[in-house]
C-alpha cells in the first residue's frame, strides 16, 4: 500500500517508521519541501520517499494528516481536489501538551473542522488519543495485547481500509462511531482523550461503552 504522510514531525516520522516496517511504501511531505526530508527518508529506507504535498497525495491509497493544528489549513490548501481521498486525521486542537495548550474551538468537533479543509475527502479520525511514545511501543514488531487504536468516521469503507492499515502494524481498530460523535469522544474535550498508555481492545470497548452511557 502507498501511504502519503503530510507532516514530518514526531507523529509523521513515528507512523512512517511503523508503516515501512510493515512493508508499506511511504511518501512524506512537509512545508519545507522534499529536499529537507532526505535524511529522514534515508533512515527509513528504500520504501520511503519525499514529495510536495500534492505529490504525496496523488496516487496514495490513503493520506495521513500529521500536522500541528495551527498549520493544518495551510498544509492541505495546496491540493486542488480531495474528492474520494481517504484521509486519516491524527490532529488535535492544541498547541502543546498540557491544559494550557488547548486551543478553543467552541462546541465544534475538531475532525469536522478538519473535514471542511479537505472537502470531498473520506475522513477518518485515528491515532490521536495516545501520546506518540506509547503508541510506537504498543505497535509494530513489539505489539502485544495492548494494541487498541480508536477510529471514527462517516464512511464505512474508509474505516475498513484504515482498520486494515492499523492491523498491518500490529494494532486493532476500535470504532467509536461517526465523525461527529466518535470524533468528539476521541477529541480533546471527550472522555476517550489523553490515554497515557496503550490498552487492550476489550478495555477500549469497555471505556467506549461507559463513555456512550454518559452522553445518552
Amino acid at each position: 500500500m502507498r501511504i502519503g504522510i503530510i507532516g514530518s514531525g514526531k507523529m509523521g516520522q513515528a507512523l512512517a517508521g511503523l508503516f515501512v516496517e510493515a512493508g508499506h511504501d511511504v511518501v512524506l511531505a512537509n512545508s519545507r519541501g522534499p529536499e529537507s526530508l532526505a535524511e529522514v527518508t534515508a533512515l527509513l529506507g528504500e520504501h520511503a520517499g519525499a514529495a510536495d504535498v500534492p505529490g504525496a497525495v496523488a496516487g496514495s491509497d490513503l493520506v495521513i494528516l500529521a500536522t500541528p493544528w495551527g498549520r493544518t489549513a495551510e498544509a492541505v490548501s495546496s491540493v486542488g481536489d480531495w474528492s474520494g481521498v481517504v484521509v486519516v486525521d491524527t490532529t488535535n486542537n492544541r498547541s502543546r501538551p498540557g491544559p494550557d495548550g488547548l486551543i478553543d474551538i467552541g462546541d465544534r468537533v475538531s475532525s469536522e473542522v478538519v473535514a471542511e479543509l479537505v472537502p470531498g475527502a473520506r475522513l477518518v479520525k485515528a491515532f490521536n488519543t495516545t501520546p506518540i511514545p506509547f503508541l510506537v511501543k504498543g505497535l509494530g514488531s513489539a505489539a502485544g495485547e495492548d494494541n487498541a487504536v480508536y477510529i471514527a468516521g462517516d464512511d464505512a469503507a474508509a474505516k475498513d481500509l484504515v482498520g486494515a492499515v492499523i492491523a498491518s502494524v500490529g494494532g486493532e481498530a476500535v470504532d467509536t462511531g461517526d465523525l461527529h460523535t466518535g470524533g468528539w469522544l476521541q477529541g480533546m474535550s471527550g472522555p476517550l482523550a489523553g490515554t497515557l498508555e496503550m490498552i487492550t481492545p476489550a478495555d477500549a470497548r469497555e471505556r467506549l461503552a461507559k463513555a456512550l452511557e454518559q452522553v445518552r
